[in-house]
Formats: structure tokens, C-alpha cells, sequence
């Protein structure tokens, strides 16, 4: 698991960055969460255009995207679910 603080409309984490841990751990899956502090779960066009292009960098690894989810207070986006993954 990595936790990474990010800005007040994003998060910097690199494709790289998630395929090496991935590696490292030999993981054949991976789930992603982010929380949106203004309490809107929906994703966003960024949101949205990073968890396509990570499920393709990992599935070139053999590792899946099981799901990205975004969390916003007591509600829960799955990007699975809205068939981005």
C-alpha cells in the first residue's frame, strides 16, 4: 500500500510508480482509491483518463486493475462498475 498526499484538485502519482510496486510485490491485481474532499464521489475527466491508461501500462505487466475506486464521505465511486476498467 502507498499513500500519497496530494494538492487541493490532484494527485501526482506516475504509472511507473504503481507498475514498480506492483512488481515488487508480484502482484497479479491492484486496487486503486482517492478520496474527493468536496464530498462528490463522481469521477473526474482526469480521474477517468488515468485509470484507463493505468489498467493498459498494467495489463502489458500481466497485473490487472481490479478497480479504482473514489471515495467522497460515505459514498463510494467504483470505476469497475461504471465499466472504466
Amino acid at each position: 500500500m502507498r499513500h500519497v498526499v496530494g494538492g487541493r484538485d490532484h494527485v501526482a502519482i506516475s504509472i511507473r510508480t504503481i507498475a514498480v510496486d506492483a512488481l515488487a510485490f508480484d502482484a497479479v491485481g491492484v486496487v486503486m482509491a482517492h478520496n474527493h474532499p468536496s464530498g462528490d464521489a463522481t469521477p473526474s475527466a482526469r480521474d477517468l483518463a488515468f485509470t484507463r491508461a493505468l489498467a493498459a501500462g498494467l495489463r502489458t505487466l500481466e497485473v490487472v486493475l481490479v478497480d479504482h475506486l473514489v471515495i467522497a464521505g460515505d459514498r463510494v465511486t467504483s470505476l469497475r462498475t461504471m465499466g472504466v476498467v
